[in-house]
């Protein structure tokens, strides 16, 4: 068990939420809950990126105080959507690190995208994608 999957697993057994049992779907009302803490967690990165932009409009620049207070509210986002996404999946019972290996490995056999193999996204400067041939990872047996 990792060492962030071990923190969750501690952090759910402190407040007596916690949940050992086979991978599950999640009751309707938690499962509501859940996806709503993961849209605030979300919704507060976007927020500091918003800050930063008003910053540059009002300023002309952004001065680097102000895009340190940024980056600070964008790593607490970050880190508190991680902490909540990897709750949620704890609470369905679901092998994380596993799930995470096997993931990390089929992301790896992906390319950089090009004009040409630009994906979804629309922005091949910045995206990876998957070539020809490439295969999804199997997470069937994990749930």
């Amino acid at each position: 068990m990792s060492k962030l999957t071990n923190d969750i697993r501690k952090f759910h057994e402190k407040f007596g939420l916690s949940y050992d049992g086979l991978p599950r779907t999640l009751p309707h009302d938690l499962e509501a809950f859940r996806i709503k803490f993961m849209r605030e967690e979300l919704e507060e990165y976007i927020s500091a990126a918003s800050d930063r932009e008003l910053q540059r409009m009002e300023h002309g620049r952004n001065t680097p105080l102000a895009l340190a207070e940024v980056r600070e509210k964008q790593l607490d986002a970050l880190v508190d959507l991680v902490y909540v996404a990897l709750g949620t999946a704890y609470l369905q019972g679901f092998d994380f690190d596993r799930a995470w290996n096997r993931v990390h490995r089929a992301n790896m056999s992906k390319v950089r995208a090009t004009k040409k193999t630009a994906g979804k996204r629309g922005a091949p400067k910045f995206d990876v994608v998957k070539p020809a041939g490439w295969k999804a990872p199997q997470l069937k047996d994990l749930v």
